[in-house]
């Protein structure tokens, strides 16, 4: 007998935010494409085909994440399902500790960059740990965390952790 899972909620990338980068890389690649084709110098033409196939990468990866369905969170009565460009990955709610924001803050000469995301802590000897130990150890000690999630989708980062954590808690008493 198999057991029923019910999507709990449903967390997908705001489409804005990747047409802006898509934007932003379909520029820049026929900037570089422009370059390429009519900088004098040697070295100018290597930046411009340089830029070329960066920001085309770029247009190509946003393109990508605007597929429906290419990139979503989907939380379960089972737990938590991450799918991204490159893998999809399971988390089953009896291996996760908790949910938090890892945040961290970047200088770039007199400007203060800060990053945040939603960090997810496993439990001691859930199977996740077991797999890459060193970026697990770095990870853990740059953000005290072990994974996060690849987006907010949408939602303070605080607000989303403590909807997480309450789906965690819910799913621990049913």
């Amino acid at each position: 007998m198999a057991i029923v899972e019910h999507p709990l909620l449903v967390l997908k990338p705001r489409p804005w935010k990747w047409l802006g980068v898509l934007a932003i890389g379909v520029l820049f690649t026929v900037a570089g494409w422009w370059m390429a084709h009519h900088a004098a110098e040697p070295f100018k033409r290597g930046v411009g085909w340089f830029g070329l196939l960066f920001f085309g990468l770029v247009a190509v990866v946003s393109l990508i994440q605007l597929i429906p369905g290419s990139s979503r969170v989907v939380v379960t009565t089972r737990g938590l399902y991450v799918k991204t460009i490159l893998r999809s990955v399971h988390y089953d709610w009896n291996d996760i500790e908790r949910f938090g924001v890892a945040e961290w803050t970047q200088w770039h000469g007199p400007f203060r960059q800060r990053h945040r995301y939603v960090g997810i802590l496993f439990v001691a000897g859930s199977k996740h740990l077991s797999r890459h130990r060193r970026m697990q150890a770095w990870t853990t000690a740059f953000w005290g965390y072990h994974a996060s999630l690849p987006d907010n989708y949408g939602f303070k980062h605080q607000d989303l952790a403590d909807q997480l954590n309450g789906y965690l808690e819910a799913a621990r008493k049913g």
